[in-house]
């Protein structure tokens, strides 16, 4: 009997994982940070920072389990953010449930402590005794009561609490500290008012407020003088132009008026009144510095000086020389050195430079290599800044023997030397002359056939000794080469001389001339003269007494070059004449005291010759008229109650506007305004976040089908072995019941021909077809959907090809059953990872307070003292006040120095 089998092997359909849902991610739950507060607190739960990573939050739901395990809610149990009162001591636990756009839900839970409020030090105190009333915190807020229009200012809550501790501080810009920095951007002349509300440890609240006055960048409120006719005052800050960081610098405000007195001087930046300052600057930078003077009519002025403030460092040297040189030869080295700072150096080099080096270049020094074969001559030079430190560089050159001689035709040749005295019979000023007096100038020029490297060498044989190496170049031809110099001796007047000139070529041929003269030479000595007169008398005086402002005349008398330090910082320079012809340098002080002048003259080797004298520049003195005057005031205090005193009356309502009391809430955008917050908070703003986060998934294969935005990070993560069933058919020959096998009502019948001993003359075929004509689909434990057949349609055909034989024929029928198979499948997990970013929006409430107050006035009178340079007008002062006091100018008592000095 024939046996036909179909099996159905579909555990997931294809065509159901293909339209698999996403998998959800649920909500992140977000209740705070943990809290400890004391009995009675009102506590503050804010969920703001839960979120959804792939949707959005639509319920927010918090529940509180109290120290005794009550349940109770919060004043709004559905808000974002809100509020409890915890009122027992114990541990509350408070729990916060999010539920997001799947329906998804998530808690977090905090814990709140709750304690008693400390007890008093006096623990034995009976219990029936009366308590004392508590004192709210006293005092003010600490700062200046003008603030120039765009500077920062410091206020202070200068409070304290009579009987306990300040606990909290709550300005009404929102910020709570105790010191807090303001920048002032209001039009000048305004005033503004601000506040903060100090709370003490036992709850007590005091609220404090300060008024401000703003003033224009010049320092005071912007208004007109009164008299149009009115000059300006004058002003100029005094003090260094450069300033080391973190060193203290003095700097003066120095002013006068025209047409009055000087009554005030302010510095806005400081916040400080007054001639004197002292800065300390703790960067490096350029600053600007502003002084402010005010005359007696109100009009002001503004100076500025500039300083640059730079760190301290010592220079930065190097030399530049050969590391080996021949025996006998000079050789150039070169000094990079520079200031950090920017300051000013000094340089010594050793061996020393000569004269003519000095003049030209303090940067380069031409070395005799005078040592012996093997040896190591040092050159050094050591450079001092203007702060004071020194540092010193070597550089060293081995001495080697001269072993290249010229073996060319061509050597070197130099031309008879030449000379010109130059004389200068100008007359003498306070300016350097361009010319020296007793200056030879020397010339000679260098011939060479072939194009040689050629370098000259003057020598000079003198007190003053002088070594100058010209580097010729590479030529062929002729060169110039040229010096000057000025020859002196002990006394002056004609000495013997010699001026030699070498040239040597690259090969080391060598050529040489001399000049051998009787020169004028300068004198070395001292023969100066030097003294001081008033202008416009003939007295010369080595000491003169002088008033601020009256000219000085210094008489200089000397041959050689001199310098005039004048004892105030400046000076003047001046070179020396023949005849000895004084020159006239007038000068001027303009501030009390005394001052050496000197004269320092150059004396060559022998030093600089010194004389001093003394200038005394005495103050001086006026007549001022020191009263006493009356005017009539108007006290003007803001207050709810009555100010202390008598004579108040109620001027008008002043309202202090809305003011932020320091007390935020954030909450989620899209969460809307939270129900607890009244009518006097208001939105301050919302801040956008991005945030991402990592999401990893098991699955057998891409968790949301395809996309680029997951990625396989492992493979083989879990293994699992699944059951499934399929049905199994089978036709038999017999219609009857199995264990396990039903009859599904299908037959099929075969015709049979029986011939003479075989019947396989004829072959029989048949073809079964199996149709569903109803698929019942249900859902599978492992996602997707499996479906069953209800009812199944059998067609067959049979047909038979070949011949007959004789026999009879006969028909066997089949039956068809079905039975359910149990089978197993191996299936692996592989993990994905993905990045999700979403947007967080937060928005702020600030509480606000507003109060009505009374503007309170009443009048009264004050008594000043004034003073004046001239006699006041009868009626301008008390009767009997009136007197006459002698200043001196610079004296402590002097209040118009920068009229009269």
């Amino acid at each position: 009997m024939a046996v036909a089998a179909l099996l159905v092997v579909a555990a997931v359909p294809a065509s159901v994982a293909a339209h698999e849902v996403a998998e959800n991610d649920p909500p992140l739950a977000d209740a705070g940070l943990d809290q400890h507060v004391e009995r009675g607190t009102v506590v503050w739960l804010d969920g703001g920072g839960s979120l959804d990573p792939d949707g959005e939050l639509v319920a927010h739901e918090w529940s509180i389990r109290t120290p005794d395990g009550r349940e109770i809610e919060p004043n709004d149990p559905t808000a974002v953010s809100t509020t409890f009162t915890a009122s027992t001591v114990g541990r509350y636990e408070v729990t916060l449930t999010v539920t997001d756009d799947h329906g998804v839900h998530r808690s977090d839970t905090l814990y709140v402590d709750v304690g008693d409020p400390e007890v008093g030090s006096d623990e034995t105190a009976s219990e029936n005794s009366t308590p004392q009333p508590n004192e709210p915190p006293v005092g003010g807020i600490d700062g200046p009561d003008s603030v120039v229009r765009g500077e920062r200012a410091t206020f202070t809550a200068d409070v304290y609490d009579p009987d306990g501790e300040v606990t909290s501080y709550a300005w009404s810009d929102g910020r709570s500290t105790r010191e807090v920095d303001r920048t002032v951007d209001l039009p000048a002349g305004e005033t503004f008012v601000f506040s903060v509300r100090v709370t003490d440890d036992d709850g007590a609240t005091a609220t404090f407020r300060k008024s401000v006055r703003v003033l224009t960048p010049d320092g005071d409120v912007a208004e007109a003088s009164a008299d149009p006719s009115n000059e300006d005052p004058t002003a100029r800050i005094e003090g260094p132009d450069r300033v080391a960081s973190g060193h203290d610098a003095t700097f003066v405000l120095r002013g006068s008026d025209p047409d009055g007195t000087v009554v005030r001087r302010l510095w806005p930046e400081r916040s400080e009144t007054g001639a004197v300052i002292e800065r300390t600057f703790s960067r490096t930078g350029t600053y600007t510095l502003r002084g402010v003077v005010v005359d007696d009519d109100g009009a002001r002025t503004t100076a500025r000086k500039t300083v640059e403030v730079y760190d301290e460092g010592p220079p930065v040297v190097s030399i530049d020389g050969p590391d080996t040189a021949p025996m006998g030869s000079t050789q150039e080295y070169t000094l990079e050195a520079y200031d950090p700072d920017g300051g000013e150096l000094t340089i010594s080099w050793d061996p020393p430079q000569n004269q003519l080096e000095r003049e030209s270049s303090r940067y380069v020094n031409h070395v005799g290599i005078e040592g012996v074969l093997g040896e190591t001559v040092e050159v050094s030079a050591t450079v001092t800044d203007d702060e004071g430190n020194s540092v010193t560089a070597v550089k060293e050159t081995n001495v080697e023997m001269q072993t290249s001689f010229g073996t060319g035709e061509s050597v070197p040749h130099i031309s008879e030397i030449s000379s010109r005295y130059a004389t200068d019979d100008t007359e003498q000023t306070s300016e350097t002359d361009s010319v020296e007096l007793g200056t030879y100038e020397f010339l000679a020029t260098v011939t060479h056939e072939e194009p040689k490297i050629v370098r000259a060498t003057w020598r000079v044989n003198d007190t003053n000794r002088a070594v100058v190496v010209d580097t010729l170049g590479r030529f062929s031809g002729t060169r110039d080469t040229e010096i000057r110099h000025m020859f002196v001796s002990e006394h002056g007047g004609k000495v013997t001389r010699e001026v030699s000139l070498s040239a040597v070529d690259a090969d080391g041929d060598r050529d040489e001339q001399k000049w051998i003269s009787r020169v004028q030479s300068v004198q070395t000595h001292d023969e100066i003269v030097f003294y001081a007169m008033k202008s416009g008398d003939s007295a010369r005086k080595n000491s003169l007494e002088v008033e601020p402002g009256e000219q000085v005349e210094f008489v200089v008398g000397s041959n050689q070059n001199y310098r005039l330090a004048f004892g105030d910082g400046t000076s003047a320079r001046g070179s020396g004449t023949s005849g000895l012809r004084n020159v006239k340098i007038a000068h001027t002080y303009d501030d009390p005291g005394t001052y050496k002048v000197r004269l320092i003259s150059t004396q060559g080797p022998n030093g600089e010759a010194l004389k001093t004298v003394d200038i005394n520049v005495r103050p001086k003195t006026y007549t001022e008229y020191w009263y006493e005057s009356t005017s009539n005031t108007i006290e003007r205090v803001i207050s709810e109650e009555s100010p202390t005193g008598k004579n108040w009356f109620k001027r008008s309502v002043y309202d202090s506007g809305t003011y932020f009391t320091g007390r935020t809430v954030s909450v989620r955008a899209d969460a809307g305004r939270p129900s607890m917050l009244g009518d006097n908070w208001v939105s301050t703003g919302t801040s956008v976040e991005q945030r991402s986060r990592r999401i990893t998934r098991v699955r057998q294969s891409d968790p949301d089908g395809t996309g680029d935005d997951w990625q396989l990070v492992e493979r083989n993560v879990r293994t699992e072995e699944r059951t499934y069933y399929e049905d199994k058919y089978q036709w038999l020959s017999n219609r009857f019941r199995r264990s396990g096998w039903s009859f599904t009502g299908e037959t099929r019948t075969e015709r049979v021909v029986v011939g003479d001993g075989h019947d396989h003359d004829r072959e029989r075929h048949s073809r079964t077809t199996r149709t569903c004509t109803n698929w019942d689909l249900a859902p599978s434990p492992y996602g997707g959907f499996s479906r069953e057949c209800s009812n199944w349609r059998y067609d067959t055909d049979v047909w038979y090809t070949g011949h007959d034989h004789s026999g009879y024929t006969y028909y066997d029928t089949d039956y068809l059953y079905k039975t359910e198979v149990e089978r197993t499948q191996t299936v692996q997990y592989h993990e994905y990872a993905s990045e999700r970013e979403f947007t967080v929006t937060t928005e702020t409430f600030a509480e606000t307070d507003s109060w009505t107050e009374w503007l309170w006035e009443r009048e009264g009178s004050t008594v000043r003292q004034e003073q004046s340079l001239k006699r006041p007008e009868p009626g301008t002062y008390i009767s009997g006040t009136l007197r006459t006091v002698e200043v001196r100018c610079g004296s402590e008592e002097s209040n118009h120095d920068s009229v009269m000095c």
